[in-house]
């Protein structure tokens, strides 16, 4: 496992919170952890090949050259949509963290972050 899915279970271990809840927190976690970017990769491939096929339909005159322009935008927003999707997951995990960091110091009373001096 990774060092912030480690930290995440950590967390999820010390909270006051019933089995069942504390499973779906690491359920999730571990769902953002093991994430691949399939679903917006496959969202940005769709549009990019609607948005390619109309550009060929509409332009004028037909070259030869623009379907192989169309097929690397395919390719380049296939990738895009994976690395997007990929951040995106983990981006959620760290946030996921914080929450739940934030939501044990509330329970127990204590300030979220130290204060900071002068």
């Amino acid at each position: 496992m990774s060092r912030i899915l480690d930290e995440v279970c950590a967390v999820i271990a010390r909270l006051p919170a019933d089995d069942q809840e504390k499973s779906q927190l690491r359920e999730t976690a571990r769902r953002y952890h093991r994430a691949c970017g399939c679903a917006l990769s496959g969202v940005f491939l769709i549009v990019a090949i609607v948005a390619s096929a109309a550009w060929l339909i509409v332009a004028d005159p037909f070259r030869w050259s623009l379907t192989a322009v169309c097929l690397v935008g395919i390719f380049c927003s296939g990738l895009l949509g994976k690395a997007i999707g990929i951040g995106w997951a983990k981006a959620r995990l760290r946030l996921l963290h914080h929450s739940l960091v934030r939501r044990i110091a509330s329970e127990r009373g204590l300030p979220c972050r130290p204060a900071r001096s002068g």
